[in-house]
């Protein structure tokens, strides 16, 4: 027996929502069918919380691509039905909240016109491609990926082949050494390889996060660039007609994926596009995070780019505005979004930076974050999500703020990330520091509580974070962070991560920090 999401897509195609639009803008919210709310998602729009008609739109930026133009475009959307703010998120889309259906048939067409759009940005469909926000510009990416990312976009966009799959299909693909587009918890990934001279990618299937994390098994193919396409279809093909539709939260690719195995899955791939080539050595440079702060040269000569840090992830309309008539008067007009939820300024002339940075915006959006403040991420949190019972931003940021100010001498990333919910969006399983927030009683309040997991970390070697027992109010979780920062001070070596701390010195020496903190 399936789920009631699989009955509702075998009732109606997910992007039949589109032409509906129109009609169900004029109904009351607890006039739609619940059914038609899920469909709205194929369309890119999700009720928030609240659930009493208002809906955030997601809007997907293949690789972070964003021009001035598209970004004048998203600033004047959200002033006018978004309260004014811009959210990007962990995969490098963005979000406006709090507009109606109404707002939405204005919206959409109006993305359109701009060469954006927010078809299947949300739904059981292929999500928005994650890469690497230098495409193009990058020194050290073995190849210009932004072709390969616009051809599987345009394959995959609104193609009803694929708009009945049996729960999201997130797509990497990137030829940046340094994990640009995390491939080991995506459900397909394509990361940079060589073999034999001929630059090309290997392939990761299968991974994931929420409640039970997977990271993503290798392939055993050489894929060259042509080849890019015809595998991500193949693998889209399998997931959709082999994989789970009947437990709602047994239904991602990356269980199919562990019970057929890696073999298993090739043998299927190639039955769809003939031999692939085997072997290639991924080319891999230490984990950076995603981040990709200050100012650095470009591959075109005398041209930089600049990284910027968004607090709490959210932009001002205005600042948005104001960042594209930035990159036009410096640059050739051109933005990229991050999967770390920051933005990057493209073509700078090397001349030019000093007076660039001269600029009021940036004592708002720094070049130079602190080590705590600029590598934390968060999920939306009960501002919108219905699932999260905490709040997440302001609480993350409050934390990692107290942290930079006594922890000055940290001198390299520690990366925390708080998730409201099981559902784990802010990605706590990678994080150095991973917190997962919920509501318990203690004593005679209800109040926030915490699990803390440590020592994750992507690129090469890839783990994820091993959870502490117990759980911590929210009214000591600073202190525990600040007893975590400080035993890793007095126990690190040379140039070590934090990650790199904990699985040299074991779990059992955190533990007993944290019991300090913890209630059961």
């Amino acid at each position: 027996m399936t789920n009631r999401n699989e009955q509702w897509k075998h009732e109606k195609d997910g992007l039949e929502i589109l032409k509906e639009l129109p009609v169900l803008a004029e109904k009351e919210f607890k006039e739609i069918d619940p059914g038609d709310v899920e469909r709205l998602k194929w369309a890119g729009i999700y009720a928030q919380r609240p659930r009493d008609g208002h809906f955030l739109v997601r809007v997907k930026l293949p690789s972070g691509q964003l021009t001035a133009a598209q970004a004048k475009v998203l600033a004047d959307l959200a002033a006018a039905y978004g309260k004014g703010e811009i959210q990007i998120t962990i995969r490098q889309a963005v979000q406006i909240h709090n507009i109606t259906l109404r707002d939405a048939v204005d919206i959409l067409p109006r993305l359109k016109a701009a060469g954006l759009s927010s078809v299947e940005a949300c739904g059981d469909v292929p999500r928005t491609i994650l890469g690497n926000p230098l495409a193009g510009v990058d020194a050290e990416e073995l190849l210009d990926t932004r072709p390969l990312v616009e051809e599987v976009f345009r394959f995959f966009l609104g193609n009803r082949d694929f708009s009945n799959l049996p729960r999201k299909f997130k797509i990497s693909i990137s030829a940046n050494p340094h994990d640009a587009g995390f491939a080991r918890i995506n459900d397909l990934a394509f990361v940079p390889a060589r073999r034999e001279g001929e630059a090309g990618f290997v392939a990761y299937v299968g991974g994931g996060l929420s409640a039970e994390p997977h990271l993503a098994v290798r392939l055993p193919f050489f894929i060259r660039p042509a080849e890019v396409k015809a595998v991500a279809e193949a693998v889209a093909t399998l997931f959709r007609d082999e994989g789970y539709r009947e437990k709602r939260n047994h239904c991602r690719l990356k269980y199919l994926v562990a019970d057929l195995g890696a073999e298993r899955v090739a043998e299927k791939i190639e039955a769809q596009t003939g031999a692939l080539l085997r072997g290639g050595k991924e080319v891999t440079a230490p984990w950076n995070y995603g981040r990709f702060y200050g100012t650095h040269a470009q591959k075109q000569p005398g041209l930089c780019y600049v990284g910027v840090h968004v607090k709490n992830d959210h932009i001002r309309a205005e600042d948005l505005r104001a960042f594209a008539e930035l990159a036009e008067r410096f640059g050739q007009g051109r933005l990229r979004t991050t999967n770390s939820q920051n933005l990057i300024l493209l073509d700078i002339p090397e001349g030019e930076t000093g007076a660039l940075l001269h600029d009021a915006i940036f004592k708002a959006y720094p070049t130079a974050p602190g080590f705590f403040t600029g590598y934390a991420s968060s999920c939306t949190g009960n501002a919108y999500c219905n699932f999260a019972p905490i709040e997440t931003k302001n609480r993350l940021h409050e934390l990692t703020a107290a942290l930079d100010e006594a922890f000055p001498e940290v001198g390299q990333p520690l990366r925390i990330n708080l998730t409201g919910c099981f559902h784990a969006c802010a990605q706590p399983q990678v994080a150095d520091i991973g917190l997962t927030g919920g509501r318990a009683r203690v004593g005679e309040a209800v109040v926030p509580v915490y699990t803390v997991m440590i020592g994750g970390h992507l690129g090469e070697g890839s783990a994820f974070a091993r959870p502490l027992e117990g759980r911590v109010v929210d009214d000591k979780l600073l202190g525990l962070l600040e007893a975590l920062v400080q035993k890793y001070l007095a126990l690190r070596e040379a140039g070590e991560p934090f990650y790199a701390t904990v699985a040299r010195t074991g779990l059992e020496l955190w533990q007993s920090v944290a019991n300090q903190y913890t209630i059961a």
